[in-house]
C-alpha cells in the first residue's frame, strides 16, 4: 500500500508539474552532502518555498525537468504511519518509475512534515550523502532548527526559516511594486499596509473576502492546536491548553509569567500545575504558534526573575482568535514589528532601563551580541505624555548601550528628536518595513 501511494504521489506531481507560485524572498541554503531544512508555522508557505527551490534549480540548469523532483507529503493517512525502516521505499520507488535516473543523476527529494516519522533523521542523512542529490525537509516543528536539532543531524543539516509574508512580499502578492514611490504607488502601499496590519501575512488570505479571511484564521488556529500540540504531545487536558492559548493571544506585547498564566487557569476552574503550564507554552513555541521574548541581560537568573513578552507568529492570527480585543491595532503593530525583526536579526529582546525600569519594546543585537538598534512601537506619539513615555527610555537606552539607531515606529507620524547627542527618528512602520 505504501509503494502504491508513493507511485500515486509521484505520478500526480509529474502530470501537474510545479504549481504556479509567487516567488518568496529569502534564501534556502543548499549545501552538498547536507540536509536542507525549511521550518516555520503551518500554512506559512514552506511547501511552496521548497517547490520554488526545485524551480530555481531547473532555471539554473542543475535539473533538466521537474521529473527529477520527488515531493512527498507525510501529512497523509497512509504515509504518516510509515516506520523509519520503510523510508528507503521512497528512494527505490522513485528510481523504479524514473528508469533513466541513477545514482549520479541530479535529483531533489522534498519531504514535507517528515518529522512525524519517529527516527527519520538517519534516513535523510544517508540520502544526502549522495553528492548528486539534494534533500529538502520542511516542517512546523522548531526542533528542525539548529538550536534544537536532533543529535543525528548535528553538522549534517542547514536550516532556513519561512515566516508568513513580509510586507514587501505582501505587496508583490498584490501586484504592487514596493520600490516605486509615485503618489499613486504610495497610496496603494498605505492602503495595503492597513490590510496587512488588520489581517496578517498568511499567503492564502490574499485576495479573499473578509469573511473568508476570518474563517481561515480561525481554522489555522484550531488546526495548529489540534495537530501541532494536542495530537503531537498527547495532551491529556486539551480544554485548559486551548484556554491558555486564547489567553496568551489576548496579551500579545504584554508581560507574561508562568505564575500569572497558572493563576488564570486556576481562577477559571482548571486543576493544573505550573509544570503543565510551562509545557503548554513550550509546545506552542515548538509549533511556531507563539514566541516569548526575555529581557536584555547577560544573566540567566535575571531573565528568569523578569517577565517575558508574548508574540504570535502572525498578528492577524492573534487578533482574530483572541477572546479579548479592544478594537485597536496598537499591539498588532508591535507584533508585526517583532516578526520582521526576527527575519533580520539574530537576537531580539526587550529592555528595562536601570534607573526607572521603563520599558523599551525591542533592543536588537548583532552577531557579536552588541546592541545596535532600540525600537519603540507607538501608533501615534503626538500626545505630549505619550511622546515623553516613548522617548525617555529610548534616550536612556541609547546612552547606556551606544546604539546608533533609535526608532519610534508609528502608523503615519514622522519626526526627528534629539537629546544630548542622541537622535531618535519616528518613522511610519510601512516605510521601515520596506526601507529597513
Amino acid at each position: 500500500m505504501i509503494e502504491e501511494e508513493l507511485r500515486r504521489k509521484i505520478g500526480d506531481f509529474r502530470e501537474l508539474g510545479i504549481p504556479a507560485y509567487v516567488p518568496r524572498a529569502g534564501e534556502v541554503h543548499l549545501v552538498d552532502r547536507m540536509v536542507s531544512t525549511i521550518v516555520g508555522a503551518r500554512r506559512a508557505g514552506k511547501s511552496f518555498r521548497a517547490l520554488q527551490v526545485g524551480a530555481e534549480l531547473i532555471r539554473s540548469g542543475e535539473l533538466r525537468t521537474h521529473e527529477q523532483i520527488c515531493p512527498i507529503d507525510f501529512d497523509n493517512p497512509i504515509l504518516s504511519v510509515m516506520k523509519a525502516t520503510e523510508l528507503k521505499t521512497i528512494e527505490s520507488t522513485f528510481l523504479q518509475v524514473t528508469p533513466e535516473a541513477g545514482l549520479t543523476t541530479p535529483l531533489v527529494f522534498i519531504f514535507d512534515e517528515l518529522h512525524k516519522i519517529e527516527g527519520w533523521e538517519q534516513y535523510v542523512v544517508d540520502l544526502s550523502r549522495n553528492a548528486s542529490w539534494r534533500v529538502v525537509v520542511t516542517g512546523s516543528s522548531s526542533r528542525l532548527l539548529r538550536d534544537e536539532i536532533a543529535t543525528e543531524l548535528r553538522g549534517k543539516a542547514v536550516s532556513s526559516v519561512v515566516y508568513p509574508l513580509s510586507f514587501s512580499e505582501f505587496l508583490t502578492f498584490h501586484g504592487v511594486d514596493s520600490g516605486a514611490r509615485s503618489t499613486k504607488n504610495q497610496s496603494d502601499i498605505r492602503r495595503l499596509f492597513e490590510t496587512y496590519l488588520k489581517w496578517g501575512g498568511y499567503p492564502a488570505l490574499v485576495g479573499q473576502p473578509d469573511r473568508t479571511k476570518e474563517a481561515l484564521l480561525r481554522e489555522y488556529f484550531d488546526t495548529m492546536i489540534l495537530k501541532d500540540v494536542i495530537q503531537r504531545y498527547d495532551v491529556s487536558k486539551p480544554s485548559q491548553c486551548i484556554e491558555l492559548y486564547h489567553y496568551l493571544l489576548s496579551i500579545i506585547g504584554k508581560p507574561h509569567t508562568l505564575q500569572s498564566a497558572h493563576g488564570l487557569l486556576k481562577q477559571r476552574g482548571h486543576a493544573t500545575s505550573r509544570d503543565a503550564v510551562r509545557d503548554y507554552v513550550r509546545w506552542a513555541k515548538d509549533s511556531w504558534l507563539l514566541f516569548t521574548v526575555p529581557i536584555q541581560t547577560d544573566s540567566p537568573k535575571q531573565q528568569d526573575r523578569n517577565y517575558k513578552k508574548v508574540y504570535c507568529v502572525d498578528w492577524g492570527l492573534a487578533v482574530h482568535n483572541s477572546t479579548v480585543w479592544d478594537g485597536s491595532y496598537s499591539r498588532a503593530l508591535e507584533n508585526l514589528v517583532y516578526v520582521e525583526l526576527l527575519r533580520r536579526y539574530p537576537r531580539v529582546r526587550y529592555y528595562l532601563t536601570r534607573a526607572k525600569r521603563q520599558e523599551v519594546d525591542f533592543l536588537v543585537s548583532d552577531n557579536h551580541a552588541k546592541p545596535v538598534l532600540a525600537i519603540q512601537v507607538c501608533t501615534d506619539p503626538r500626545i505630549d505624555e505619550t511622546l515623553r513615555r516613548e522617548l525617555e527610555p529610548l534616550f536612556a537606552t541609547a546612552r547606556f548601550f551606544g546604539t546608533e539607531r533609535n526608532l519610534i515606529l508609528t502608523l503615519n507620524h514622522e519626526a526627528r528628536y534629539e537629546q544630548e547627542g542622541v537622535t531618535v527618528h519616528a518613522i511610519p512602520a510601512w516605510k521601515w518595513l520596506l526601507d529597513g
